[in-house]
């Protein structure tokens, strides 16, 4: 017998497909039931209210490989040294690539209690008692994180407050992965909202200086961003 936590998940997941595929059929009517332009995505777009949890702990190089690997080549190209990976998930992908570097990993309290067992002799902090004025590295990565975030806001204002000299940020391309039609919310249970390339290109340009777009060719279908920290421009 399936037990309750699966059924409401099951039930939760139902639920935004439904809701999803509605206001596809829907199309530019959306616009009209709902006219906001939130975090630069366009009008008409729906935003999840609630999501589930994703714990990453059982995963290892299944998604997001393409953005560790642009990660790496930019960090061995400059020579940086030391590595802060923001939203680490297993850190499979952190250690297996960047263990020879100086890495920090920042999670959420719980994960990064499994990841001081599981790694002991690297350094791990959890999200919620970190002061991102503290820290500083060379290259800095939130690989496909901010798509899990309530208020993304929060999450580019503590990025920002970081010290460092690149910054490598991605979330999977809404119309690859969904199409042009589709007007939310994401059928990711565990996603708020979900970004196109020119959406999020715009959104990320108003925290940091953009130098570079790529878009990933794996499943993971993640458009990365390679960024400078931008002091003079004019922040939400």
């Amino acid at each position: 017998m399936m037990n309750e936590k699966k059924f409401r998940h099951r039930l939760f997941v139902s639920g935004r497909i439904i809701t999803s595929r509605v206001y596809r059929l829907l199309g530019s009517l959306n616009i009209r039931l709902n006219p906001k332009n939130a975090y630069c995505i366009k009008p008409g777009y729906h935003h999840a209210t609630h999501a589930e949890l994703f714990d990453d702990r059982p995963n290892k190089d299944e998604w997001q490989l393409t953005v560790y690997e642009s990660a790496l080549s930019l960090i061995q190209k400059s020579g940086g040294k030391s590595v802060i990976d923001l939203g680490c998930g297993s850190a499979y992908k952190l250690m297996d690539m960047f263990g020879h570097y100086d890495t920090l990993g920042i999670e959420l309290a719980e994960t990064c209690q499994w990841l001081m067992k599981k790694y002991p002799d690297r350094k791990w902090q959890a999200y919620e008692n970190t002061n991102p004025a503290q820290l500083e590295a060379d290259l800095v990565l939130c690989s496909d994180t901010i798509e899990h975030v309530k208020n993304p806001d929060e999450l580019m204002d503590f990025l920002r407050k970081m010290k460092f000299r690149f910054l490598v940020i991605s979330t999977p391309e809404r119309d690859i992965v969904r199409g042009r039609n589709d007007f939310g919310p994401p059928e990711n249970a565990a996603h708020y909202r979900e970004w196109n390339g020119t959406e999020f290109m715009n959104y990320t340009s108003k925290w940091f200086e953009v130098q570079e777009q790529i878009i990933s060719r794996d499943k993971s279908a993640s458009q990365i961003l390679i960024c400078k920290n931008a002091e003079k421009l004019h922040l939400p």
